[in-house]
């Protein structure tokens, strides 16, 4: 099948293979090289882990890098979700305790006030009792005037003898009035005291309630960024290992994602004879029905039919609905034509399950087989990887390269545009 600027493909293959390869593994062991001594361990391990990825990964593939950088991605995310339930729940006993020292202070502060109240009553009461209780001696009876006590007083000891009980009294009304004073004293006190631990309690409770929101959307985030970040890796591990990657094997991203990119990266320049959302759609299902890898497929196709816009002098025109060059060749006048752009695509993914799957027969294929001398194909079974399609899909060299280039390019673009670039 023919391969449109083959020449010049062959030599950015080559570039590719002698220059990117390398430079993917020195950016990840830079990588390595740049944490600090004080890095958790599994993030450390997490990146030479990836290492080995790009070491094994064919040329032309971005897989490497950005599995050593989403590997280290979720690794910290995953040791942020630890320390964040680590922290929130610490936070969280130390709130219920706080709230049931707050609440014993609550109450014993209630309790000190109501003694407080008492021994205020009691002062006034003793005041006022010990004033009457003073009166009620000196005159030697509550309602007797004074100068009717004095004309009893009928000799001078018995004058005398008054005169004492009335000091006598003043000294037991003077130590009842310390002692209600101090005993106020002592319980305002006591109050006081307990106010001001119980406003240090409720302190340290608010400080308590507000960090929790922000270790809780902190843990949230990091929650959702290893969560992002397992998805994406998965699936830059589905080319790992570059363009050793199997045929076979069901499609990693969806219609509308493959359709986006295009139409972000190409335009909507498609001179195809369905919607780039629908041709989109027909690799995936079509991908999926016959166990190809249809995402990738697109890929080739985009390679193929340069970006789907058929360039003109080449054996396949947009009507043919032939986005692989099937059928094409370097003596050949034209490629296959088939009826619609689905059943184009899925010729396309029957020859490549015809390639990756030994022994297959039509009557195995996901839907009736669009061509049925692929029972008697001569590479049944004998090309099991995207590299494999070199020399015998078509006839350029890094073909195979270039698909996965082409692939990776797709999810780098996805990638950042989902915040992990």
């Amino acid at each position: 099948m023919k391969l449109h600027q083959a020449n010049k493909d062959r030599h950015q293959g080559y570039l590719r293979a002698v220059f990117l390869r390398p430079l993917a593994l020195v950016a990840v062991i830079g990588l390595v090289s740049s944490l600090s001594v004080s890095t958790d361990s599994r993030e450390a391990s997490a990146v030479q882990r990836s290492v080995a990825v790009v070491k094994n990964a064919g040329s032309g593939t971005a897989a490497g890098p950005r599995i050593a950088a989403l590997s280290l991605l979720v690794t910290r995310s995953d040791a942020t979700v630890v320390e964040s339930n680590r922290d929130l729940g610490n936070l969280r006993s130390q709130l219920v305790r706080l709230q049931s020292a707050e609440a014993a202070a609550r109450a014993h502060t209630d309790e000190l006030g109501v003694i407080e109240a008492q021994a205020q009553s009691n002062l006034i009461e003793a005041r006022a009792t010990l004033a009457s209780l003073a009166a009620a001696a000196y005159r030697g009876t509550a309602s007797a005037p004074a100068f009717v006590i004095l004309l009893r007083a009928r000799t001078p000891l018995d004058i005398e003898y008054r005169q004492e009980l009335v000091r006598q009294t003043a000294r037991v009304r003077n130590r009842a009035l310390r002692q209600a004073k101090s005993a106020e004293v002592i319980a305002a006190n006591a109050t006081r005291t307990a106010r001001i631990e119980r406003d240090r309690i409720r302190g340290e409770l608010e400080t308590v309630s507000a960090r929790i929101p922000a270790v809780e959307k902190r843990g949230n985030s990091a929650r959702i960024s290893a969560t992002n970040g397992r998805f994406w890796l998965a699936r830059w591990s589905s080319i790992a290992n570059g363009t050793a990657t199997a045929i076979r094997g069901q499609p990693v991203l969806g219609s509308e994602e493959m359709s986006r990119w295009f139409i972000g990266t190409r335009g909507n320049r498609s001179r195809a004879t369905v919607p780039m959302p629908e041709l989109a759609r027909y690799y995936v299902e079509e991908g999926s029905s016959e166990n190809i890898r249809g995402d990738i497929a697109f890929a080739q196709s985009v390679l193929e039919t340069g970006g789907f816009r058929f360039p003109d002098g080449g054996q396949v025109a947009p009507s043919d609905n032939n986005f692989a060059g099937m059928g094409a060749c370097d003596s050949c006048a034209s490629g296959r034509s088939y009826p619609s752009a689905r059943i184009g695509v899925r010729g396309q993914m029957q020859l490549l399950r015809v390639y990756a799957q030994p022994g297959l027969r039509n009557s195995m294929l996901g839907n009736p087989a669009v061509d049925p001398r692929l029972d008697t194909h001569y590479l049944k079974g004998k090309v099991q990887t995207w590299s494999g399609l070199t020399g015998t899909w078509a006839t350029a060299r890094a073909y195979g390269d270039r698909i996965i280039e082409i692939y990776s390019e797709m999810l780098s673009w996805l990638t950042d545009r989902a915040g992990l670039g």
